[in-house]
């Protein structure tokens, strides 16, 4: 299902997705090959060495990627795809915190931007729906609604006086019965 082309907050989002599933691979990369960079212990490690790690880390990246990229589509499905990945990715740098704690607490407020582009920033369905009722209205329906729509949203107009009651005295010291003046 195709809801419409990205916007900005699309945008900002597949692009982090795919940021922090780049730095996922490379982060995979560097557990597979160079295991000492890290300062933890093998023992230390949660759950598992550092080579079943960097294995499950890069897939985990690419998957990431491919999310981001999805996102361009616009799609709900993609969206929803996106928020469980992005929170699940946020989960996944808990367990690798005691291996990198300063880049595990930016890859989870980077997932945290993630989502609240993901949801805060997305089109509501009331503007979907208006853009996609607008497009089956014929040219005469369309212009009687943008007529409408530019009244509804005109400058107020100053409100007229109210009409005066009866027994009351005019500036001119002249009395007045039910909107008449006496004389």
């Amino acid at each position: 299902m195709r809801a419409e082309s990205p916007n900005g907050w699309q945008f900002f989002a597949a692009t982090l997705m795919i940021v922090i599933g780049s730095v996922n691979i490379i982060q995979g990369l560097v557990a597979l090959v160079t295991p000492e960079f890290y300062v933890v212990g093998d023992t230390e490690m949660f759950v598992m060495g550092y080579g079943p790690w960097g294995i499950l880390l890069g897939l985990w990246g690419v998957v990431l990627v491919a999310s981001g990229l999805s996102l361009l589509s616009g799609s709900t499905w993609a969206r929803v795809f996106g928020i469980v990945l992005a929170a699940l990715n946020a989960l996944a740098q808990l367990a690798f915190v005691v291996a990198m704690p300063v880049w595990s607490m930016v890859a989870i407020a980077i997932d945290i931007l993630v989502i609240y582009g993901l949801t805060a920033g997305w089109p509501s369905r009331a503007e979907r729906e208006g853009a996609a009722t607008s497009a089956g209205m014929s040219t005469a329906e369309q212009e009687a609604y943008r007529s409408g729509y530019q009244a509804a949203h005109e400058a107020p107009r100053q409100a007229r006086a109210p009409e005066q009651t009866a027994g009351q005295t005019t500036e001119h010291g002249q009395t007045t019965e039910h909107g008449r003046t006496t004389g």
